[in-house]
């Protein structure tokens, strides 16, 4: 059974300065006019945790997390809510006591959540999104990292939703009728004069992408060993430096 929630036209940017002064108040106050009524597939068995519709294979997380999101005026709400990212459909979820919301992203500049004590920065690139449908995960992130000087390695996460075949040989052999869920991750670095290159995320293509950076490229890795996303966005932050 679906399941009216609210949508949150957070930080509506047609409010103004006034709204500055409001966004920490409690929903009801700080929103009464900006909320709108929207149909969702989700059951108040989300206000617990997200397993009954994908887990973490379509979230960040199975359950609700700790973050924030940034507005237009750079104001950031934190305090209060609760937070989760679904991957299927590119929308932020916010909770608030036992009110579950899909934040409007349009009035979102960046937003982050804390999984497993690590914090993951999101963040709208212009130059390869111009529509602004996606969020990427910056890897590196630095509130300056899209001023002159700055490397961006940005983390893109979809995800395509496979309808069950019911004439499958193995379906049938198992039973399992359920839609599948494909998680696709591609890896940008973004120069500082704002060109992007979408990278393989291996030393040889990062190398390769940093040919201008080559010196520092070579320092870093002569004093780190192995590979993972962790030693790429420490690469990037010492390019940064």
């Amino acid at each position: 059974m679906k399941k009216n929630i609210t949508v949150l036209l957070l930080f509506f940017s047609v409010i103004g300065a006034n709204a500055q002064l409001n966004v920490y108040g409690g929903i009801e106050d700080s929103y009464r006019n900006f909320m709108l009524q929207s149909h969702t597939q989700f059951t108040k068995t989300v206000l617990n945790d997200f397993l009954g519709v994908g887990g973490d294979q379509r979230f960040m997380s199975n359950n609700w997390v700790s973050g924030g999101a940034t507005n237009n005026f750079n104001v950031t709400i934190s305090s209060g809510y609760l937070f989760n990212y679904d991957f299927l459909g590119q929308e932020l979820h916010a909770k608030w006591k036992d009110t579950t919301i899909i934040v409007n992203t349009n009035y979102v500049t960046r937003f982050f959540l804390v999984n497993n004590n690590r914090t993951h920065n999101f963040v709208k690139s212009p130059v390869i999104d111009p529509q602004g449908n996606f969020f990427f995960e910056s890897l590196a992130f630095d509130e300056q990292s899209t001023d002159s000087g700055k490397v961006q390695l940005l983390k893109l996460r979809t995800i395509k939703q496979i309808k069950a075949n019911k004439n499958d040989y193995l379906a049938n052999f198992s039973g399992d009728y359920d839609d599948k869920l494909d998680n696709k991750i591609d890896y940008y670095l973004v120069s500082p004069d704002n060109n992007f290159v979408k990278i393989r995320l291996n030393k040889k293509s990062l190398i390769s992408a940093l040919e201008k950076q080559k010196e520092k490229v070579d320092n870093y890795f002569k004093r780190t060993s192995g590979f993972d996303e962790e030693i790429a966005a420490g690469l990037i932050r010492y390019i940064n430096e």
